[in-house]
This record gives C-alpha cells, sequence and structure tokens, in this order.
C-alpha cells in the first residue's frame, strides 16, 4: 500500500537554510512512497532540491514539488526507480544534469512553460517517459499542454521534450498531427496514434482515420510480440475487428502468450451471438 507523506510532515528531510531560502539536501523517511515536498522549513522558503537529495530511494513513487521550488540541481531524484510520475512547481527554473536519470518506471511529468535551463541528460534511460504536461505561464499555469514523448530512442526522445518547450507558443495539434507522416519507428508511430485517440481534441476525420489504420495495422505485431498492454489499448479503443478476431486468435494460440486469453475474451464480449430463446 502506498503511504502518502503530506506537505506539513517534515520527517525524514533535511535542509540548510542560509536565512533566505532553503535547500533540501537529504529525504531520508523509509516508508512515504507518495510526498508533497513541503514549500517552507525553518521560517523560510524553498527554493532548491539539491545535489542527489532523493537519489536511490526506490520507494518513491510519485512526488508533487511545491511552488517555490526553482532549481532542481544534478542527480536529484536520480536512480529513483520505482518513481512513476512527478509534478514540479509553476516557478521551476531549471533542471540540472542526470536530475531523473535512471528513474526508469516514470511515466508522467509536469513542468512549466517558463523553464529555462533543461540539462541534456535529465532523463537519461527513462525508457517509459511517455507524458509531459507543460503548464502555460502565459496563462498562469492554470491551463495545459499534454504531449507525448513517443519514443524509447534517448536521441529522439530528448528531441521531442525539447521540442515541446522551445515550441509551446506555436504549437497546435494541427501541426502535431502533420509532423506524423514524417516519423520512423514502430514504437513511436503507435505511441502516438494511441495518444491522439484517447485525447482527440482537435482530431479531425482524416488523422483519426490515419490513427485508427495505424493501430489496426499494429495488431498483428502486438500479437507476436504479446505486447498486451498495448492490445488491451486497441480493444478499448475499438479496433480489433470481428472479420479478423478468429485469425489473431489463430496467431495468439501459437504463441500462447497474454494476448490469447485476451483476445478470447474480447471476441465472446464484442462478437459471439448469443441465441435467444423465444419459447414460452
Amino acid at each position: 500500500m502506498a503511504e502518502k507523506k503530506h506537505e506539513e510532515n517534515l520527517r525524514g528531510y533535511k535542509f540548510t537554510n542560509d536565512g533566505t531560502n532553503v535547500i533540501l539536501t537529504a529525504f531520508s523517511d523509509p516508508v512515504a512512497s507518495e510526498i508533497v515536498i513541503p514549500a517552507f522549513a525553518d521560517g523560510a522558503p524553498l527554493t532548491r532540491i539539491g545535489f542527489s537529495a532523493f537519489k536511490g530511494n526506490t520507494r518513491l513513487r510519485s512526488v508533487v514539488i511545491p511552488d517555490s521550488v526553482q532549481f532542481i540541481e544534478n542527480s536529484a531524484f536520480r536512480d529513483c526507480r520505482n518513481l512513476t510520475k512527478v509534478v514540479a512547481g509553476k516557478q521551476l527554473r531549471s533542471l540540472g544534469q542526470y536530475a531523473f536519470a535512471g528513474c526508469i518506471q516514470l511515466k508522467s511529468f509536469t513542468l512549466p512553460s517558463s523553464l529555462q535551463t533543461l540539462g541534456e541528460k535529465t532523463f537519461d534511460r527513462c525508457t517509459e517517459f511517455t507524458e509531459l504536461n507543460v503548464l502555460d505561464m502565459n496563462k498562469d499555469g492554470e491551463a495545459f499542454k499534454r504531449f507525448v514523448i513517443a519514443s524509447h530512442n534517448e536521441n529522439r526522445r530528448w528531441g521531442y521534450i525539447q521540442s515541446s518547450l522551445t515550441y509551446f507558443d506555436e504549437y497546435n495539434m494541427r501541426k502535431f498531427d502533420e509532423g506524423y507522416a514524417v516519423i520512423h519507428g514502430f514504437d513511436d508511430l503507435y505511441n502516438i496514434a494511441e495518444y491522439r485517440l484517447c485525447d482527440d481534441e482537435q482530431l479531425d476525420s482524416y488523422m483519426r482515420t490515419v490513427y485508427e489504420n495505424n493501430i489496426r495495422m499494429s495488431i498483428p505485431h502486438l500479437i507476436a510480440e504479446d505486447q498486451i498492454d498495448r492490445l488491451t489499448s486497441a480493444g478499448t479503443l475499438g479496433l480489433i475487428e470481428g472479420e479478423r478476431i478468429d485469425r489473431y486468435i489463430e496467431t495468439a494460440s501459437r504463441i500462447n502468450g497474454r494476448c490469447l486469453a485476451y483476445l478470447l475474451d474480447y471476441k465472446e464480449h464484442h462478437f459471439e451471438r448469443r441465441e435467444m430463446n423465444f419459447e414460452l
């Protein structure tokens, strides 16, 4: 069970205070897994999360960073291997080198559009990182835009993050969709198609068809690789077709993985005709 740690609970934190600003230098709570970092300590605002402050903490699963924090220093959360979600505050200006490197389960990160510095290896080896929420500081951070970080490739993932921040003000979903045609790589294509169909604001009918066809064409590959999570998503989107379900089941039966049971269940609940008894 996740142990939640609220802002007023200062147990396990170590701070340094120069009289004006506070730096969080270490964290040692042995049970907390979901934490809201305090905005104040010793009567002063917390402005920095220091070097390696949370490094190697495998208990952490989610972190909320207060608006007071402006700097997250090098390796601050490095190798927090079970960390999945981070929400940073509206005043964050800098993310240091390797700040979240090795957070191999990290999926979602929220930061302000006014971020000024992003270390090149900030998200090194964060291969599950798929969702970047950028707070629109032109609107006081009360609105945000959601970007998909589609690739497991380190260089391309870095490019997605940089582009999301650099072109934030000019960003719109039409440009995002138009860029789909030049993307290469199965993972990137599938992740973006899934993302847009699940969160389809401003999605026109043509691009909806493009994305849906991409998912449909990917299904044999998903079965062959026994990618049950993606196959389940395709089913939720209603993109597993009745005329192909038996072929999919035949393929899955040769592999005998997790997809087989899902496809059998999907067929039963979506395509099987149940005989109705009209006898009185």
